[in-house]
């Protein structure tokens, strides 16, 4: 009941929806880890705001507010309140994040990473599980739909759009890539989970149960998530090269029998009308690249193809200074763009550029150091995790802006990174840990 308890409390937390009366949904996450305290622990424990790693975040992230509030205003421009509100909103989330951590970690700090790992997963398998659900109940699914911004349903609505209405079939404040981009780091924090050998709610048929949801997950919200998948899938068959067939014999039976339970429930148990809408609107979505190879011989993804579109000369002074403004609705020197390095560049230049790499660094550096400290398996492991999230936030913002502006992604890396630095103390104070 607890690890249930804990999946919702960081539910709330990352996927931050609009909640009546409460505004979102974060802050009913701290109502709820204010009453786990005060029964469980007859208190409310603060130490981890209090921890270097947690509080440098935290200071870094109000640093940023300003930096950008100071871009928007020496520029003279509107752009600047959406750009700070989304890193106050994000200053947040993190505070909430760090005021749950007592509760998922409490009794469990030595395996810390682990714990957070398992819950992040169960998580975003619970939101494939709704996205699912409502994708089959329409009745769900239009509520869902209710929930997101009058913005958001007219341009899903319009009949020029190309957007599908499934990616909004979600219980998610966030939507479209930021969403699809979460989804990713869950694929890399779970094939990083099949590395362990002792975690008994990644186990057996539950293990194949957590990738279907997420897969599953991944597909209603946006492809970007799959780079996650491939990147997750590289680094366990690198770390684990040797033992794939070992893998393959012990898991013969479920590697046979999940794919073969789901044919079955999709041909038996799936209604005409839901096994028609998967073949006509989600499969030709997800995986867009085999229909274009079977139609037009072409491994293709349209919106892959597009983004060299959204990349262009800027002219000197745009590097220097940026012109304060996003280059989502085009500006007057260049024409719209979607990529996150030309809507960096274009609002502050180099300068902000470079102060995103390094609040992005804060989250990874640490662990990173941790994990360089011993060559044990168990070191190198971590050590590519946490290098791999670090690459993929870079690779994401290649399409859309990622380095420190997407709240879920880095309310994950907060939890992951201070999950790992709480281990590494808790077993250095505990084990005579050396380093």
């Amino acid at each position: 009941m607890q690890f249930f308890y804990k999946i919702i409390v960081l539910f709330l937390i990352v996927f931050n929806f609009r909640v009546p009366v409460f505004y979102n949904s974060a802050f009913v996450s701290m109502i709820l880890s204010t009453f786990y305290y005060i029964l469980k622990r007859d208190g409310i424990p603060l130490t981890y705001f209090f921890q270097r790693y947690n509080a440098v975040i935290l200071i870094g992230t109000v640093l940023l507010a300003l930096v950008v509030s100071l871009i928007g205003f020496l520029h003279h421009t509107d752009a600047m309140p959406a750009r700070a509100m989304r890193v106050w909103i994000e200053f947040m989330m993190l505070g909430s994040v760090i005021f749950a951590l007592p509760l998922f970690f409490e009794k469990k700090e030595a395996t810390a990473l682990e714990e957070i790992s398992v819950i992040i997963c169960y998580t975003f398998a619970l939101q494939g599980v709704i996205s699912l659900a409502a994708y089959l109940y329409l009745p769900l699914g239009n509520y869902l739909f209710e929930m997101k911004p009058d913005t958001v349903k007219e341009t899903a609505l319009d009949p020029a759009a190309t957007l599908p209405i499934f990616r909004l079939y979600n219980l998610s404040g966030t939507i479209f890539v930021e969403l699809t981009a979460a989804f990713g780091v869950a694929f890399i924090v779970y094939f990083w989970l099949m590395l362990r050998d002792n975690q008994s709610y990644v186990s057996g048929w539950k293990k194949y149960l957590i990738f279907v949801f997420i897969f599953m997950g991944t597909a209603f919200a946006g492809r970007t998530g799959f780079i996650g998948l491939v990147m997750g899938l590289g680094g366990w068959i690198f770390f684990s090269f040797t033992k794939v067939f070992t893998f393959i014999k012990r898991n013969a039976m479920y590697l046979i029998g999940f794919p073969l339970f789901l044919a079955l429930t999709y041909n038996f148990v799936l209604t005409d009308k839901q096994r028609q809408s998967f073949s006509n609107d989600l499969f030709p979505f997800a995986f867009e690249w085999y229909y274009n190879y079977r139609d037009y011989g072409k491994l293709e993804v349209n919106s892959v193809e597009a983004t060299p579109y959204h990349y262009f000369y800027l002219y000197d002074k745009t590097l220097l200074t940026g012109h304060g403004i996003d280059a989502f609705g085009g500006h007057s020197i260049y024409h719209h763009s979607d990529a996150g390095y030309i809507n960096t560049l274009v609002f502050g230049g180099i300068p902000l550029l470079l102060c995103l790499i390094i609040y992005q660094s804060l989250y990874l550096i640490t662990p990173i150091n941790i994990a360089q400290k011993t060559n044990s398996r168990d070191s190198q492991i971590n050590l590519g995790f946490f290098v791999l999230i670090f690459i993929y936030i870079f690779i994401v913002e290649v399409k859309a802006p990622t380095a420190g502006y997407m709240h879920l992604i880095e309310v994950m890396y907060l939890a992951l990174g201070s999950g790992y630095v709480t281990q590494y103390y808790y077993k250095k104070e505990h084990e005579g840990l050396t380093g």
